[in-house]
């Protein structure tokens, strides 16, 4: 039984230290302020009660991730949004993933959160919004 995961990347082409993301227990992790046309390698291990597992990595350019198109939310009600997008025709898709956030400083409250869409779909509703907050969604 897996325990956890290690994910390490960097610039394929850099031999200083990777970065390294610890003792996750998601199965999915977002890299971000990746350069574009640039070759990454990411690595990932697992952890079992016998200890961590080999490192696999695997070298891939930000131009090959596909990028949504598109991408629109509007208002519903006040606690409901609508998010469209052009969908992506590549096997490499196997979901969409819908994130939001909000800060509010008056009322020092945080709300964040996502939601996955099927592959095959173009939008999506996220409801149990705060009506008392503005999101920002990508």
């Amino acid at each position: 039984i897996i325990i956890m995961y290690d994910i390490r990347y960097r610039e394929s082409d850099n031999s200083d230290s990777f970065e390294f993301v610890n003792g996750t227990t998601d199965t999915q992790h977002i890299i971000d302020g990746l350069i574009p046309n640039t070759s990454y390698t990411v690595g990932v291990r697992a952890y079992t009660i016998v200890g961590p597992g080999e490192w696999i990595d695997k070298t891939i350019m930000t131009s090959d991730i596909p990028m949504v198109q598109n991408f629109q939310v509007t208002r519903i009600s006040d606690t409901t949004a609508r998010a469209t997008w052009d969908r992506i025709e590549s096997d490499a898709v196997d979901r969409y993933t819908v994130f939001y956030y909000s800060t509010s400083e008056v009322k020092r409250q945080v709300d964040s959160g996502s939601k996955n869409f099927s592959a095959s779909v173009s939008e999506g509703v996220i409801d149990g919004l705060d009506p008392n907050l503005d999101y920002i969604f990508s």
